[in-house]
Formats: C-alpha cells, structure tokens, sequence
C-alpha cells in the first residue's frame, strides 16, 4: 500500500520558511513507508529539502545532482524532496520515480501543509537546514554542498551582523 501523507504538529501556525529563521518543523511518510521529522535531524546532520513536482522539466533536469548527492554525502546530508501535490497525484509520482531511479527520500505533501507552511509557489524551492534546525538557504543553494557541510554544523550568524575586519584612520 502506498502511503502519502504529510502533516504538521497540531496547532502549527502558517508561516514563511526564511533564511536565518528556525525552520519549521514536519513530519512525512516517505514514499518508501519511513516516517521523517524534521526535527529529529537537529544536531546531527543539516537537510536539503526540495519542493518539486513530476511535471516540471527545471526540477527534473536536477535529478541527477539530488541522486550524485545521495551517493557521495547522502550520509552527511539528508536530501528529502516533497512533491507540492500541484497537478500531481501519489501514482503519478511513483511512475516518475521509478523511471528515473530516484534514490533519495520523496514524500507527497497531501492537502499542501508543508508547501503552505514553506510558502512555496514555484518549483524547484530548495533549501538548507543546518544542525541547528536554521535555515541557511532559501533557493541559491550552493553548487557544492560537501565544500559547506562543516559550515552548517556551526551556530548561524547573519551576515549582515558579521564583523568586518579592516583598518581606520
């Protein structure tokens, strides 16, 4: 049987999914039948979460990064790609997976909640979550992950508060 659900803790308000902001958290059933929370990542290893959806010729020319990933630091990073249900159903999302041999988490977000939540209203939308639950990129992720992973285990400072150093007068 396949499962497709995706849902939010009770009583979780709508809210944008911004850079520097604690990233809300989720729980989803995988389209493998595992159930992930976001939040049982925090302190232990940053997640690149991916909106997508089986139509869009943007998020499957990706496909090939996302399983290159999988492969090389799918053990330092967790990749979860939610299918924002836009025109999209659990079958036709199944079909899609197996004839590009997708080898990373994917769930389907029923209903929308986590695509609301995330207020995501193109796809692809990626972002990076470091060990702190923080949002350190909303789209722009950067080409090669593995050169920032060190830099996503340390506590987020916001660049525009960050000292500069230099000489003055």
């Amino acid at each position: 049987m396949l499962m497709v659900t995706g849902f939010l803790t009770a009583n979780a308000p709508v809210m944008a999914a911004s850079v520097g902001e604690v990233a809300p958290d989720f729980e989803v059933v995988t389209q493998d039948g595992k159930v992930l929370r976001l939040s049982e990542f925090r302190g232990h290893k940053p997640v690149f979460v991916v909106f997508w959806n089986t139509w869009c010729s943007y998020c499957v020319n990706k496909i090939p990064r996302y399983k290159k990933l999988q492969e090389q630091i799918g053990d330092k990073i967790e990749i979860i790609a939610i299918n924002t249900t836009w025109k999209d159903s659990p079958e036709d999302m199944q079909s899609f997976e197996e004839h590009h041999h997708v080898n990373y988490s994917t769930a389907f977000d029923a209903g929308e909640l986590i695509t609301d939540r995330y207020q995501v209203f193109n796809v692809p939308t990626e972002f990076i979550v470091d060990v702190d639950g923080v949002i350190r990129y909303r789209n722009r992720v950067p080409e090669y992950l593995a050169a920032h992973l060190a830099d996503w285990e340390l506590p987020y400072v916001p660049s525009g508060n960050v000292a500069t150093l230099g000489c003055s007068k």
